[in-house]
């Protein structure tokens, strides 16, 4: 896939996202794909015609790689993930990120705050909104939801990295593709680690972060999968959706304390570096 046009995605993909801070309903429009569902908030959404048997019932929050305004990169996958949580059985909430966010991006760009400033700018915003979303899409469907996971793609997924390994966002676990960075001292985490799924290609120029990422969360023995595909570029393989699955699902019990022994540094985790991000959608 092109490092400057949408990834493709077999069955989730590149981008997706949700409102910003001065938008409402209407500027959502054209965000969604024809054919996929949003929330009276604007935010997009699938759910299964039932949920997976003899498992809690699943919301998956999915986090969009970088979107350029104007285009419609997020649609193929908006649509992948809406395919693959009637298949898995889960539903899907897709936000979207905001505008100008990015410090070496171009402004009009939807990223993600993966960077302190933005963070401290945009992100308790953010995080409401998926909050939001999540009590419309429970009453929308008439069901509650017993575990979250976020997945994330490309930038979504160094932002998901950034939410795991601060703690910041109530998930039951993470799954990150085509992304993610391990920031330097590698942070203890949280007292209650979220096990984290990491999958990348090894023909995406970007490899070497999730690589690195993945040999830094074994290091800090947080319950983790990293696993690399020999053929996948920039994109996410159908084989890894249901390999994040399978992963998550063997850990649903509870998320593994921090180990007292851990030598990694308590230290909040830098921002996670951005080359890639305006890079790779």
């Amino acid at each position: 896939s092109s490092a400057r046009g949408p990834a493709s995605a077999p069955t989730s993909g590149a981008n997706a996202s949700a409102p910003s801070a001065s938008s409402d309903k209407s500027s959502m429009d054209g965000w969604c794909a024809p054919g996929v569902d949003h929330l009276p908030s604007g935010v997009c959404f699938a759910s299964p015609t039932s949920f997976a048997p003899n498992q809690p019932r699943t919301l998956v929050i999915f986090l969009h790689g970088v979107t350029q305004e104007g285009t419609t990169w997020q649609w193929n996958p908006q649509r992948g993930m809406s395919v693959a949580a009637r298949s898995h059985g889960y539903a899907v909430l897709m936000p979207r990120g905001r505008l100008g966010i990015s410090r070496h991006g171009p402004g009009d760009q939807w990223t993600w705050p993966t960077a302190h400033v933005a963070q401290q700018q945009v992100e308790s915003e953010v995080i409401g909104e998926w909050l939001q979303a999540r009590k419309e899409l429970e009453a929308q469907i008439g069901t509650t939801f017993q575990r979250v996971w976020v997945f994330g793609f490309s930038n979504g997924a160094y932002y998901a990295t950034s939410l795991a390994l601060r703690g910041r966002f109530p998930a039951d676990g993470f799954a990150v593709f085509a992304g993610g960075g391990a920031p330097k001292p590698f942070p203890r985490g949280p007292e209650m680690r979220a096990p984290i799924y990491v999958g990348y290609g090894l023909r995406d120029r970007a490899h070497n972060d999730p690589r690195q990422l993945g040999a830094a969360l074994r290091a800090a023995h947080w319950p983790s999968k990293a696993v690399a595909k020999p053929n996948l570029g920039h994109s996410i393989a159908d084989s890894q959706l249901a390999e994040a699955i399978a992963f998550l699902d063997s850990h649903q019990q509870s998320p593994a304390p921090a180990s007292p022994a851990n030598s990694a540094s308590k230290t909040a985790p830098r921002p996670t570096p951005h080359h890639h991000h305006a890079k790779h959608k």
